[in-house]
C-alpha cells in the first residue's frame, strides 16, 4: 500500500513549494490551492497564513522529483 506524502515541490514552485505540494497531496491544480492562500490572505488580516506558509515551508521536507529528459525534435528541410 503507498502511502501519499506531503512534501514541498521546489521545481513547480513560485515562492517555496508548498502551493505546488499541496496541490500534488490534494489532487488539484497548483492555481487553485495558490488563489486560495491568497483569498485567506485578505480574510485573515494576512499575518496567520503567512506564518503557516513559512512554517509548511520550513518544515515540510523537499520532494525529490526526476527531472523528464527535453527531447529535441528536428525538422528536416
Amino acid at each position: 500500500m503507498e502511502t501519499n506524502r506531503l512534501y514541498r515541490i521546489k521545481n513547480q514552485a513560485a515562492i517555496g513549494g508548498v502551493a505546488a505540494g499541496l496541490a500534488h497531496y490534494f489532487d488539484i491544480d497548483r492555481s487553485i490551492v495558490r488563489i486560495l492562500f491568497v483569498i485567506a490572505f485578505f480574510f485573515a488580516a494576512g499575518v496567520p497564513v503567512v506564518f503557516i506558509y513559512v512554517l509548511l515551508w520550513a518544515f515540510l521536507p523537499k520532494a525529490i522529483m526526476e527531472e523528464k529528459p527535453i527531447h529535441v525534435i528536428r525538422l528536416q528541410n
